[in-house]
């Protein structure tokens, strides 16, 4: 009964996806960085910028054992936009203009939690990302789901001003990998927010769950996942789509 349980609390909280990203790191010697960049800026400008092309953004990761390399990925409202061909024409483009600057690393497909995702309602794209990275321990997932969806609410009420991204992988990671993307203008940003917002955030959360709620239900999230890695990331507005 338990397993019949839990399985339908997974199905419950993954089966609300949203849009479906598909990202992959682009290892850059460093000294083909700047000729990188220029390649990928030309080729979405020249494919990717139009309305009804395939859709691209482009991070810098600034942080971590993969700072300095880009993370580029496609958007798609549905899985099925992925079977459509890309043309000859933006391929070669691709691989005559970056193929030798770069190698491809840890292609992945990610499904937006639409339950745990947090969208203001006067939402406007910015540039800097704070990533968190877990590994869901199997049988423990609703100790993670139930504080990400409660923070949704809670994030809500205290008037959190920008994006909180939730994806689960859906294929390419070894395990129940989940991306908590928070974006912020920049690192001032960040910190003020962290510092003087979200404890607003804390006090909203123990209003709608009870006194202590916040506490118990972030530990409950570490004792819930077996890795969990951060790192910082920037958005590159001139290498990625119109939004």
């Amino acid at each position: 009964m338990k397993k019949l349980l839990s399985l339908f609390f997974l199905l419950v909280f993954f089966y609300n996806y949203g849009q479906i990203i598909q990202g992959r790191v682009l290892d850059i010697d460093p000294l083909n960085l700047d000729k990188m960049k220029s390649a990928v800026a030309e080729k979405t400008k020249m494919f990717n910028s139009k309305e009804g092309s395939s859709r691209f953004s482009t991070f810098e990761i600034i942080s971590g054992p993969q700072a300095n390399n880009l993370y580029r990925i496609q958007i798609a409202d549905n899985i099925g936009e992925f079977d459509k061909s890309v043309s000859k024409e933006e391929l070669d483009f691709w691989w005559k203009n970056t193929g030798k600057l770069h190698t491809p690393l840890a292609n992945r497909f990610w499904s937006v939690n639409k339950d745990a995702t947090y969208v203001p309602d006067d939402y406007k794209r910015l540039n800097h990302r704070r990533v968190l990275l877990y590994k869901l321990i199997p049988g423990k997932e609703k100790d993670f789901w139930r504080y990400r969806i409660r923070l949704t609410k809670a994030l809500k009420l205290a008037g959190w001003k920008n994006r909180v991204g939730v994806l689960t992988c859906q294929s390419g990671c070894n395990g129940a990998w989940v991306q908590v993307r928070y974006h912020h203008e920049d690192f001032s940003s960040m910190q003020e927010e962290n510092s003087k917002i979200f404890p607003k955030v804390v006090e909203k959360y123990e209003e709608l769950y009870g006194k202590d709620s916040y506490e118990d239900d972030s530990t409950n999230v570490q004792l819930s996942t077996s890795e969990n890695m951060s790192h910082y990331q920037r958005l590159l507005p001139s290498l990625s789509s119109p939004n």
